[in-house]
């Protein structure tokens, strides 16, 4: 009797639901157009402030991208880069299919290295420091990405090789400038000739180089000899020399302890606007001193 009565009562049941779905006025009975559609994803921007591991062993620019770094655990653990600014790409270099490099990133490094003076209270050439231009990867950018990272890296010397640090870079360059180039030792190769990076020092420990300014080149093509560097940036490294020295051109060119070498940005680096070089005051044969070079004049060292 049960069973029946339950099945008696479904039509029942059925005929009260069904009468109370009747069209609401102003509803068509289509519900598929009365829903707002979803917005599209959107990758989001690296956030400010952050900082990252990184795998590679050396900033070569065109090498360096978002795969490079993973996220630490805060900016007071160990890492390698800082994020200091973050933007959006415009004009051209927004506008391709694929990410931008090269020239297009022009307008990209002019910001970054414009924050980057503001955040660390000097110009980062000037300092044991890395500026890494950062665009969307690849997958991101056909996504719709377009946003502009800027970072900063502690660097080993001018061979780019990161530093594990810890603590912020923030003004790194002002007040007593931490992180600023100053003296160093040369490192060579076994055959005693090839300059192939220096090991910072203090100006009173002993060392035979010393940062005596950064040159930019006017706008012309990547140097890529020898002689082309040397006619693109030794001049202009000889002049920063010679007033660091305190000495005349002709001077510095004539004196038999001291030279100026230079330090240069590679072609990717160059064709950003980045058109750069490090200058150095250099002593000669195996000379060391543990005095700075500043104002020496052009007597004997």
């Amino acid at each position: 009797m049960a069973r029946k009565l339950i099945l008696a009562l479904v039509p029942v049941m059925a005929l009260a639901v069904l009468a109370g779905c009747g069209t609401p006025a102003g509803t068509d009975k289509d519900l598929t157009d009365d829903w707002a559609m979803l917005a599209q994803p959107k990758i989001p921007s690296p956030p400010v402030g952050a900082c990252y591991t990184t795998s590679v062993d050396v900033f070569v620019t065109e090498q360096v991208t978002q795969y490079s770094f993973k996220p630490a655990d805060s900016c007071s653990s160990s890492h390698a880069s800082e994020t200091f600014y973050v933007g959006d790409l415009t004009g051209a270099a927004a506008s391709g299919t694929t990410p931008p490099k090269g020239e297009a990133l022009k307008d990209a490094w002019t910001k970054c290295s414009t924050e980057s003076e503001k955040f660390l209270g000097g110009d980062y050439h000037d300092g044991r420091l890395e500026l890494l231009v950062l665009v969307p990867s690849a997958t991101h950018w056909s996504a719709g990405a377009r946003y502009l990272r800027c970072d900063l890296a502690e660097v080993v010397s001018d061979g780019d090789k990161p530093v594990n640090r810890s603590g912020s870079l923030k003004d790194a360059l002002s007040g007593d400038k931490p992180l600023a180039l100053g003296c160093a030792m040369e490192v060579y190769d076994t055959d005693g000739k090839t300059w192939l990076d220096y090991t910072p020092t203090t100006c009173t420990a002993t060392h035979n180089m010393e940062y005596v300014g950064t040159y930019t080149s006017t706008d012309r093509p990547f140097p890529s000899t020898s002689d082309e560097r040397k006619t693109a940036m030794r001049p202009g490294c000889e002049a920063l020399g010679a007033k660091y020295l305190g000495m005349t051109a002709t001077q510095l060119t004539n004196h038999q302890q001291v030279g100026i070498g230079f330090w240069m940005v590679d072609e990717e680096n160059w064709k950003r606007g980045n058109r750069s070089a490090r200058c150095y005051a250099m002593l000669f044969d195996k000379k060391t001193t543990t005095k700075s070079l500043k104002n020496i004049g052009s007597g004997a060292i």
